[in-house]
């Protein structure tokens, strides 16, 4: 953590290895917004996110957000009661995404990561680290038409074929898709479906590796499920074997070092899945030619989300010196990744924007 940069760009292994190993939990608070790219988004954005909580918020998502407080981790001792900091908390980094993402609003999704979140940060670091996995890690999975999560359920159905055959015979058999059972995995970030101890682990990988994690675990969580042919002959039809799978939670053991080795061991690399992404790609805009959703941009590990920061504050700075600002100094170039083409998100994501020029943006949107 104290030599990030070097680690960053010449250790990369080290990193990896201690990411699966486990982060620390007192260390997590630090290490998932490093890791995600949020630590520099919020250097970049100082004082947006006070602005945003400040803001009374529209009206409609924050009668949404509210019924569904109560229903993340109600056992917990944080989310307890409603007028808890923990319910509080989640209220207000929903409500700040509402804002900040007013083209997307809230998800319902998008209620249990964040709540995984403020347990282990407070809520500035953990509403950045949502704008990272909503924007970066996992863009179109809390959209409106949910265009990521369709596409990354073909490509699961393809990493299915490839590491269970068995299983994705079965599966085809009974009329059963990735899409029917594997949605809230995804868009949850498992936060359901696994042991809090083995969910903790899965999030140090994910925000590592990205998204090739989340297909790695649901790999391992089928094959618990329908890995043997017992398994597979006691689930005769597609009731059955939908049911199996989506109580996958009672046949997870609690021993998280046993499951993560699992996890590392699934052979799924990262450009085997952006090949594959590519073919996917091929497919889906001959089926859905209208759709401008495109996958390719999105970061797959720590690596490339925070270079993909850093450019964004390099063109903020070029662009301030073009203006004449020769005070601000260049920023040292990480990559030459694409940015975003909406100037509303160039406004909020990469200049200091200050809190009138946000709220007129704000009010033009919501008279749109």
């Amino acid at each position: 953590m104290g030599q990030w940069d070097l680690n960053l760009s010449k250790k990369s292994s080290k990193v990896k290895l201690q990411c699966q190993k486990g982060i620390p939990a007192s260390l997590r608070a630090k290490c998932w917004p490093l890791l995600c790219g949020a630590t520099d988004r919020m250097a970049q954005n100082k004082k947006l996110y006070e602005f945003l909580d400040s803001q009374p918020g529209l009206q409609s998502w924050v009668d949404i957000i509210e019924r569904d407080l109560d229903r993340q981790f109600p056992f917990h001792e944080m989310f307890l009661s409603k007028d808890g900091h923990g319910q509080r908390g989640l209220f207000r980094v929903l409500k700040a995404y509402t804002q900040f993402q007013p083209e997307e609003g809230y998800c319902q999704a998008q209620g249990p990561v964040a709540a995984v979140l403020l347990m282990n940060m407070p809520a500035e670091e953990a509403f950045w680290c949502l704008v990272q996995i909503s924007e970066q890690y996992l863009p179109g999975y809390y959209s409106p038409l949910l265009e990521g999560v369709l596409f990354d359920a073909a490509i699961l159905s393809w990493v299915l074929k490839k590491m269970c055959p068995a299983i994705h015979k079965h599966l085809q058999q009974h009329g059963v898709e990735p899409l029917m059972f594997a949605t809230d995995w995804l868009m949850c970030l498992f936060t359901r479906h696994l042991p809090f101890n083995t969910l903790l682990r899965v999030w140090d990988l994910f925000f590592c590796y990205g998204v090739k994690v989340l297909l790695q675990v649901a790999v391992v969580l089928v094959r618990c499920v329908l890995g043997r042919a017992e398994q597979r002959k006691q689930c005769a039809g597609q009731m059955e074997t939908l049911e199996r799978l989506r109580g996958v939670r009672e046949h997870v053991q609690e021993e998280e070092e046993s499951f993560i080795a699992e996890v590392c061991a699934v052979p799924l690399s990262g450009k085997d899945l952006k090949r594959r992404m590519e073919k996917e790609l091929q497919r889906w805009r001959t089926d859905k030619p209208s759709s401008t959703f495109d996958p390719r941009g999105r970061c797959y590990g720590y690596r490339m989300a925070c270079l993909t920061v850093r450019q964004w504050e390099e063109e903020h700075e070029r662009k301030e010196r073009e203006k004449g600002n020769l005070s601000v100094p260049l920023a040292r170039s990480a990559s030459t990744l694409s940015l975003s083409p909406s100037l509303l998100h160039k406004k909020f994501r990469r200049g200091k924007v200050n809190a009138g020029e946000t709220l007129v943006n704000q009010n033009q949107t919501r008279k749109k």
